[in-house]
């Protein structure tokens, strides 16, 4: 399999379902852009293909860049064509993944829920703006938890944590949105809500796993045996 583009495949498709849900999708052969207003995701526009300069005037000249993010990964676009048109890099993540036939069950310290109605897609949403610092609209999380599972790690009484899995296809678990809010980081919560997620992907099916990791989080993903694939560069304009 293709590790790289079923991680990219997964990636998109689950922007594209935010959009198509609970705001606007916009794809042809050439790109595609999702965003959902009042929220600060997903609001991506990718390319299907390398665009020329032509074309990138064309689409931003259709779209309101501002709060728009461009990724970039497999060189896909020259980073001078982004540049000249006012974008620089907001940030690097490396797409990692991992081999699910192998991975040991691991114990945890965490419960977990599933969000399922309107108050835990709410508290899924506070959770998440307080582990990284941006909105994730909640009537988005409750018009896709059909499709996503959206989770919510708790210790004891508190919650704490957030966690994603997505399967666009029955083989590939797309996990996403691992984070510990503030208070109760440096406690190894963060690898608790990553082995779960692998246990629950493992049960549901699947043989991989994939994901996007920011340089913080690399470490644990490493230790856990993900491997590093491809680097996404994500471009705003400032």
């Amino acid at each position: 399999m293709d590790l790289i583009t079923a991680n990219i495949n997964n990636l998109t498709s689950l922007w594209s379902l935010a959009g198509s849900k609970d705001g606007q999708l916009l794809d042809d052969e050439n790109f595609a852009i999702s965003t959902v207003s009042e929220s600060e995701w997903p609001n991506k526009l990718w390319f299907h293909r390398p665009p020329t300069q032509e074309l990138l005037e064309e689409i931003l000249n259709r779209c309101e860049r501002d709060g728009i993010t461009i990724p970039i990964w497999q060189n896909i676009a020259p980073e001078g064509l982004l540049k000249s048109h006012g974008f620089s890099i907001k940030n690097e993540l490396t797409g990692m993944s991992l081999q699910l036939k192998g991975i040991q069950n691991r114990p945890y310290r965490l419960s977990f829920q599933k969000v399922s109605d309107t108050n835990s897609a709410t508290l899924w949403s506070k959770l998440f703006h307080k582990a990284f610092g941006y909105f994730i609209s909640p009537k988005t999380v409750e018009l896709t938890m059909d499709r996503v599972d959206y989770l919510i790690g708790n210790h004891g009484p508190q919650s704490i944590g957030t966690a994603v899995i997505y399967m666009d296809t029955p083989k590939v678990a797309g996990i996403h949105s691992i984070g510990v809010v503030p208070k109760y980081r440096r406690k190894g919560y963060a690898a608790d809500l990553l082995n779960y997620v692998l246990d629950l992907a493992k049960h549901q099916g699947a043989i991989y796993a994939t994901l996007q990791a920011s340089s913080m989080a690399k470490e644990l993903y490493l230790k856990t045996g993900f491997q590093e694939d491809f680097l996404i560069q994500n471009f705003v304009k400032h």
